[in-house]
């Protein structure tokens, strides 16, 4: 009986020696993996951290390009880059992707944040000051449609897209109503008004002057004509004088064979510029100056009858676009995005028809937006009889949500489109 006791006794002591090293198994187990678990957590920390780093350094400045390379942050270290379209083709060319890499006692993880910076192309309307101009009946507006101070409106205009501003007229309206009749604007789209302000460039960005020089087309004259034609090419004249240019004084480049950037500079004083034709391919054209749209300019591939087009022209004046030649009743058509960067508020700056208060013109049918400083006129308030210059039709082109012309200028913001950890 007493050897069966001693078993008995020795198997349960055994037992308990066998629970005790499996539960000292299992609280050392258990500390590993919470060490581990621990550690990478705190690597994972470490590279949003760095990420968020990152992206205040490009909210800094939107053209950082200087990353960071083994920098210590709680006990780890990270790194992080950026990258461009001219680092990664496959970036579309608004586009900017942050990597950020931390290591923390062995453990390495990353974040990659893909982010946009939108092209003010993105706009039917914008300005930064509205002046003392009025969106009256017959005014017709698709797309969105941005001021940084209030709008005026007078009668019936029509919104199709969106419309904010970043100021209201006062509290008991968002906008300035006219001073006689009825207002009563049609919005469509929806409004937001008191959103931030956006700010414009006040010259033209570097970048597009570089590409220019790059491997665009770079004019360094007073005066130039560019006349765009339906085959695909572009025949340009330059001079210092303001004389018409003869046939001879003409060059002509086909667009294909460029990046799509004219820059017309002039050292001396600030160019002017004058454009018409048929838009094959895809262009911007821009200046220190001014530029003058002479007669119509036209997509040859319409995407108002084919939404798949690739043809697109942005026009970029640092001082002002000028609706010239117009006729009595005639219409004119501009397919092409504008932006003007003139700091002067007035009627006769930025976008503006020339003797807009002199004559009874069509109606402006503009394909693509209108971005300006400060709103220039494009006619005078009016009935069908009393109003003088161009009644506006101003449609945003829905391929802008996707596409911008070469080298448009960019808002000064980043929007996220991705962030993955």
């Amino acid at each position: 009986m007493g050897k069966y006791v001693i078993f008995v006794i020795m198997g349960l002591f055994a037992s308990i020696f066998t629970l005790r090293m499996q539960a000292n198994r299992f609280i050392t187990n258990s500390i590993t993996n919470y060490v581990e678990k621990h550690n990478q957590f705190m690597a994972r920390n470490i590279a949003n951290s760095a990420a968020l780093v990152a992206l205040n350094a490009l909210t800094i400045d939107v053209h950082e390009t200087q990353g960071q390379n083994n920098s210590p942050l709680f006990g780890g270290v990270y790194s992080y880059y950026f990258e461009r379209n001219n680092e990664d083709q496959s970036l579309g060319p608004t586009e900017i992707r942050v990597t950020s890499i931390a290591n923390y006692l062995g453990h390495t993880d990353s974040v990659i944040v893909l982010l946009t910076r939108p092209s003010f192309s993105r706009y039917a309307y914008f300005t930064n000051h509205e002046g003392n101009i009025w969106f009256s009946s017959g005014d017709t507006i698709r797309g969105p449609c941005h001021t940084n101070t209030y709008f005026q409106m007078a009668y019936e205009p029509v919104f199709f897209g969106k419309v904010t501003s970043h100021r209201v007229f006062n509290a008991h309206s968002p906008y300035r109503k006219y001073t006689s009749g009825s207002t009563n604007p049609h919005f469509l789209g929806g409004t937001e008004w008191g959103v931030p302000k956006l700010t414009m460039p006040d010259e033209i960005p570097q970048e597009l002057i570089d590409a220019a020089q790059a491997d665009g087309i770079y004019i360094n004259n007073r005066y130039v004509w560019i006349e765009f034609q339906a085959d695909g090419t572009v025949r340009i004249a330059a001079k210092n004088s303001a004389s018409e240019p003869n046939q001879n004084q003409y060059t002509t480049y086909n667009l294909a064979g460029t990046n799509g950037v004219i820059y017309a500079h002039n050292h001396s004083t600030r160019p002017v510029v004058r454009v018409e034709g048929t838009v094959n391919g895809q262009a911007t054209l821009a200046t220190r100056g001014s530029i003058l749209v002479t007669s119509d300019i036209v997509y040859h591939d319409n995407p108002m009858t084919n939404p798949n087009s690739n043809d697109m022209l942005g026009l970029v004046a640092a001082q002002d676009i000028i609706v010239y030649n117009s006729q009595l009743d005639q219409d004119r058509t501009i397919q092409a995005t504008i932006m003007t960067l003139n700091p002067a508020v007035a009627n006769n700056k930025n976008f503006w028809v020339h003797r807009y208060s002199n004559q009874r013109y069509g109606t402006l049918h503009l394909l693509g937006g209108l971005i300006q400083n400060s709103r220039g006129a494009v006619g005078t308030v009016g009935n069908q009889y009393t109003r003088k210059g161009y009644l506006k039709d101003y449609r945003w082109d829905p391929r802008l949500a996707t596409m911008t012309p070469p080298n448009f200028p960019m808002l000064f913001v980043l929007r996220k489109i991705a962030w993955w950890d």
